[in-house]
């Protein structure tokens, strides 16, 4: 799986930074922005990539449940 085969909405959400994200980037001292916006952009993927191994682990697990259900 891919994150360009993620839905539109998914990795739209995920990555642009929240209300709240932006409020605190907007109040924080001019020269801390690059570096807070660097970090919540991170923290979007390390959310993104979670979301995809979970996704993926889900899927294993039915797969192997089918296989141990045929193999008896």
């Amino acid at each position: 799986m891919s994150v360009n085969g993620l839905p539109e909405s998914v990795s739209t959400a995920l990555s642009k930074l929240s209300k709240a994200q932006q409020d605190v980037l907007a109040s924080a001292p001019d020269e801390m922005k690059p570096f807070l916006e660097a970090q919540m952009k991170m923290q979007k993927e390390q959310e993104l990539g979670e979301w995809i191994t979970k996704m993926m682990k889900g899927g294993h697990e039915k797969a192997m449940s089918i296989l141990r259900n045929i193999g008896g």
